[in-house]
């Protein structure tokens, strides 16, 4: 009987080797879904330096990275950032953080999927928002990606494998065809100055920071992969430089095909990666909506492998209902935990339809959601320092340019975004609302 009440509260060890736990975390960061959708509104605020504001985006989420990794090192659990939350600080600070976060995490996602519904509706479907239609179809696209990680963590990898192959490998080619060919003016270094001029491309990080969110999609593996204590720190930290080359090629390629002197064009363009692959490079011009639906789909299979290990692992510590730590007895998933993850998440994104438009409401209510993302990675920074402390008073020495310097320098950085949200004397909506005005 007792092992019997062990596995329905246990994962299956030792599944996954390092490549394994590193594909959830560059696949969800999502880099073409960012790229598409993310670079014109940086471009809007920042010119033709996205491709520096990525560069040093990513500088800051390595250095948050390696704060993971050192948690990861000591503490391998499917907990994440809430287990070392809560061994540096306490349990109520982690309970704190932790809803937060899954509530940030729920509300951000509801923005998506309402906005990948609608997405669908419009280019595969080939019709307008119609009420109706688009929330069957968000609620249909919901269902199909919690399904593989309920069937089983190897299938759901294999999906997420395939359909970042298929998106990263169609990304690459076009953006490299483009710098090999110069773009619209020659190749410049333009994209890599400081933009300079109005406090708005203070949004730009809230943005870039947004666009990494995930890379941490390794560290809730830990109790399901070999070496933890080695795979998960290099599998976080390498998730950040793999994204952040990713975007730095592809959004240096997006500013020069347009032209640097042309940025309000690429900011008006909708579509810009499709206007720049008819000029650059036709035969991928056909298939920019798949390679965007193949992005967010092994994205929203990663994040959901990801949250709801970190929902199962809170539950089994207590934290919140211990009905959710339950483990499907046939596929030794966190099945329960799944559901209650995406449901809420659908839930909202098509309810917010029913007083706005799925874009606004997707605007907004990922704008909120990365908040609780944010404040999550602050706490965890803190911790780091707090952890190094205690450490060193029990004889433990830790680096304390890792553990203390680089911790703190992070914590500015990501007060940055939260900043830029937040300031004050922003136009609406921004100035009644966390979202860029």
């Amino acid at each position: 009987m007792a092992g019997t009440t062990k596995s329905r509260t246990s994962l299956q060890h030792g599944q996954l080797g390092l490549f394994g736990v590193l594909m959830p975390g560059v696949a969800q960061v999502a880099p073409a879904f960012n790229l598409f959708f993310t670079t014109g509104l940086i471009v809007s605020l920042a010119g033709a330096s996205a491709p520096l504001i990525f560069l040093i985006s990513m500088v800051g989420m390595v250095a948050t990275a390696s704060s993971l990794a050192q948690f990861a090192s000591i503490y391998p659990s499917a907990g994440s950032f809430i287990t070392y939350i809560t061994r540096a600080i306490g349990t109520k600070v982690a309970v704190a953080v932790g809803v937060i976060t899954i509530l940030g995490y729920i509300i951000a996602f509801g923005g998506i999927y309402i906005f990948v519904g609608s997405y669908i509706v419009q280019n595969v479907f080939g019709n307008p928002h119609i009420w109706g239609l688009t929330q069957i179809v968000t609620i249909a696209y919901g269902v199909l990606v919690v399904a593989p990680v309920v069937l089983g963590l190897k299938f759901g990898i294999r999906v997420t494998v395939a359909l970042y192959a298929f998106e990263v490998i169609l990304l690459l080619a076009m953006s490299l065809t483009i710098i090999v060919r110069g773009g619209h003016a020659g190749l410049s270094s333009v994209p890599f100055t400081w933009p300079g001029g109005s406090t708005d491309v203070l949004l730009t990080f809230s943005l870039a920071v947004l666009a990494f969110g995930g890379f941490d999609a390794a560290a809730p593996l830990a109790e399901e992969t070999q070496n933890p204590r080695r795979n998960v720190p290099i599998a976080v930290i390498g998730a950040v430089l793999i994204s952040g080359v990713i975007y730095i090629i592809g959004s240096y390629a997006l500013v020069i095909a347009f032209g640097v002197g042309r940025t309000a064009a690429l900011a008006a363009d909708p579509n810009p990666f499709h206007t720049a692959a008819q000029a650059f490079i036709p035969f991928v011009a056909p298939l920019i909506t798949w390679v965007f639906l193949s992005s967010v789909t092994s994205s929203y299979v990663a994040a959901n492998t990801q949250t709801s290990r970190v929902i199962f692992a809170g539950a089994r510590g207590g934290l919140w209902s211990r009905s959710l730590a339950a483990v499907s007895p046939r596929f030794r998933t966190p099945a329960r935990a799944a559901v209650a993850f995406v449901a809420p998440s659908i839930a909202i994104g098509v309810i917010s339809t029913a007083f706005t438009d799925p874009a606004t409401a997707s605007g907004f209510l990922s704008t909120y959601g990365i908040l609780g993302l944010v404040i999550m990675y602050l706490a965890a920074n803190v911790a780091l320092i707090v952890d190094w402390a205690k450490l060193r008073r029990r004889g433990v020495r830790k680096n304390p340019w890792l553990w203390v310097a680089v911790p703190a320098i992070r914590v500015v950085v990501l007060a940055i975004p939260v900043w830029g949200d937040l300031r004050p004397g922003q136009a609406r909506p921004g100035r009644t609302t966390p979202c860029p005005g």
